[in-house]
């Protein structure tokens, strides 16, 4: 609702800023709502597509609130970068994108600087540090064994 509110108050003056060439629309301003409205109208289509888009927006909306409810935000972040995955695949799947190798680098880098700035590389530390070698854990038990001299017993 928010969104929806500040974009519409937006679209007031992007309607009267010019933009030129850049714009694409026939009044070459920033935004024409009034034009989009009639196509909108005048093309069933355009509007099954708004209604889709508004309802998958929806949907991750309410996917996301219910995974950061019951899981954590962490959790979210996580998801939300696997959902540009999943997105890739599929327009490769159908033809609307031509693939390059380098992408995959791309989704390397997002996916880690994820985990590392939601602090999932902790878990793992933590686990890494615990393991210990055996020649290391047998000495450890004889020093916290019950038997000890105190060093500056004067008996």
């Amino acid at each position: 609702l928010f969104g929806f509110v500040i974009l519409s108050l937006l679209l007031v003056p992007m309607y009267y800023i010019p933009a030129g060439s850049f714009s694409g629309n026939p009044r070459g301003t920033l935004e024409d709502a009034l034009d989009a409205f009639c196509q909108v109208g005048q093309q069933p289509l355009i509007a099954l597509a708004l209604l889709g888009n508004i309802s998958s927006i929806s949907f991750f909306n309410f996917a996301g609130i219910s995974v950061t409810k019951e899981l954590s935000a962490t959790t979210r972040m996580v998801l939300d970068s696997l959902r540009t995955v999943v997105i890739w695949a599929l327009s490769l799947a159908l033809g609307w994108e031509a693939f390059h190798p380098l992408q995959i680098l791309g989704f390397l880098i997002l996916l880690m600087g994820t985990a590392l700035y939601n602090g999932l590389h902790r878990p793992l530390l933590t686990c890494l540090s615990r393991r210990q070698s055996p020649g290391e854990e047998g000495e450890r038990q004889g020093l916290l064994s019950g038997s000890r001299t105190p060093i500056n017993d004067t008996s």
